[in-house]
């Protein structure tokens, strides 16, 4: 009985982030541009992504003809160089930072001008050694996994717990590999791709559900409990 109960809540669970994503799609939209998967390039742009909206477009095209097309220039590049690169970009030198220490992790896997194959190891070795980088941490590390390597893990931020917490789908305290399971597993069949719900999520987290949530003009505002968006514990 415990089992038939446990995986009819699994199931509803899964349901919820699928609705969910629908709703997201009807609302935003999906990306038309998309980075490719394999490409140094796609990871610079994740790298230098963070923080930033994903409203709107970003001219990433000056990445093409800077010191940063390669990870064989980027791995020399000195901390000074790598600001006024960034600033030219009107980006923030703190974002990239750790570019050179992920071009030498690269370099250390994959040939300098070829596509980078993720497929040939568990993707909890890829996340292990990234880990490892100085600079890198566990969001960082799944956003490079999931945007670079195409492989599937859901990049965990803040806006994404809050949005699970708040309507009843998952526990804040939950560990790291039960949010995979709800985000990763409760998408699997459903044609929705895993980046395309985090940028939803993402978009959300900015927009709507914040500290403060903005619970009426959200998306999302319908799949919410009767009584309203469940408190989180930092907010009681």
């Amino acid at each position: 009985m415990m089992n038939a109960e446990t995986t009819c809540d699994e199931a509803g669970m899964a349901g919820n982030i699928v609705v969910a994503a629908e709703l997201l799609e009807r609302h935003y939209g999906r990306r038309d541009d998309m980075r490719p998967f394999g490409e140094w390039l796609t990871l610079v742009r994740v790298v230098l992504e963070r923080g930033r909206s994903t409203k709107g477009r970003h001219d990433w095209s000056w990445l093409a003809e800077s010191p940063l097309r390669g990870p064989g220039e980027t791995a020399l590049l000195t901390a000074s160089r790598l600001q006024e690169i960034v600033g030219a970009a009107g980006l923030k030198a703190s974002q990239a930072k750790v570019l050179p220490a992920l071009a030498e992790w690269w370099l250390q896997n994959f040939d300098d001008d070829a596509c980078a194959d993720f497929g040939t190891r568990p993707l909890e070795s890829w996340h292990r050694e990234l880990r490892a980088v100085r600079g890198v941490n566990w969001k960082l590390a799944d956003r490079i996994l999931l945007a670079v390597g195409g492989l599937a893990v859901y990049p965990l931020d803040r806006g994404s717990l809050r949005i699970a917490a708040r309507h009843g789908w998952m526990d804040m305290s939950a560990e790291y590999d039960e949010w995979q399971a709800f985000f990763v597993g409760g998408l699997r069949g459903s044609g929705v791709g895993v980046g395309d719900l985090s940028d939803w999520n993402s978009r959300v987290g900015h927009e709507f559900c914040g500290a403060e949530p903005q619970c009426e003009t959200c998306p999302l505002q319908g799949l919410l409990p009767e009584k309203g968006p469940i408190p989180l514990r930092s907010e009681e």
